[in-house]
């Protein structure tokens, strides 16, 4: 899946807390469940049902509501959204004697595996399986792409690649300079002294702001970009992109690629530079 973002979005992506919530990791193991397993005596089946829409061709739960996938569970049978995440993101959860089995279609290996409240929650190909909160009713996909690392749970197990932005050189009035998105130019700001920590908080921030990780973005080097490109998490838990330590922003005054307005500003703000230099006072 390809993503097409503005500046502005990049600038506002820090208020993804919603996808992200409030993470602890659980030290679980998974204890997988045959699709075709029959139910204990006494006991029910939750069946997964396929559905096909916008995102293709996904996962179901009660009532027919779609069920997600969350790119930050990274290990086979372990989730990682608990506390208030677990709120806007509720699991898929077996009752005591439930089991969980797949409809037609649905060709992957269901199973399950406890969590650190000791609630059981199903997987598919080892995915933790969430509802999200903001559905209403069969057939909505409202959580779909939430904050880059929400997904529809497509029935072949599969979720989108990471996004990935490239940092590039460019030539402008002030050099051969750093750009971001739509070949927007970066800065580097000269109150920045220690590395990765950015001094630039409340109204600096709306002039100037940061560039930021969307969820779980790839950023590259692109040709003549030398330097170390990292993410260095803020003061508010944000992820800052930096380059040679040096955190990276745009300029609210640049309306088009190429601009470069906010070089000089202040006598502190100055257009990012391929070899991570400041100018020399």
């Amino acid at each position: 899946m390809s993503h097409s973002h503005s500046p502005i979005r990049r600038w506002r992506v820090v208020g993804v807390a919603i996808a992200s919530g409030i993470l602890a990791l659980a030290t679980v193991a998974a204890v997988p469940v045959s699709a075709a397993s029959p139910a204990p005596a006494g006991g029910t089946a939750r069946t997964l049902v396929a559905a096909t829409g916008d995102p293709g061709t996904y996962l179901t739960g009660d009532g027919g509501m779609t069920l997600y996938y969350f790119a930050k569970d990274t290990s086979p049978g372990v989730s990682v959204c608990e506390g208030k995440c677990a709120e806007f993101w509720p699991p898929l959860l077996l009752k005591d004697g439930e089991t969980a089995t797949g409809g037609d279609g649905v060709t992957g290996v269901i199973g399950s595996f406890t969590r650190a409240d000791g609630s059981t929650q199903v997987t598919y190909d080892g995915r933790p399986l969430y509802y999200f909160a903001k559905d209403t009713k069969a057939g909505d996909v409202t959580g779909q792409d939430v904050g880059e690392v929400w997904f529809v749970a497509a029935v072949d197990g599969s979720m989108p690649p990471a996004p990935v932005y490239p940092i590039a050189a460019a030539t402008t009035s002030a050099g051969t300079v750093l750009t971001g998105e739509d070949g927007m130019t970066l800065y580097f700001f000269a109150k920045d002294t220690t590395p990765g920590v950015s001094a630039c908080s409340g109204d600096c921030l709306t002039n100037w702001p940061p560039m930021l990780n969307g969820g779980r973005d790839v950023f590259v080097a692109g040709d003549g970009v030398t330097g170390v490109i990292a993410l260095a998490t803020q003061a508010d838990g944000s992820e800052q992109v930096t380059y040679d330590g040096r955190p990276l922003y745009y300029f609210g005054g640049d309306k088009a690629a190429g601009d470069v307005s906010g070089q000089g500003v202040g006598g502190v703000w100055f257009a990012a530079t391929a070899d991570g230099s400041l100018p020399t006072p």
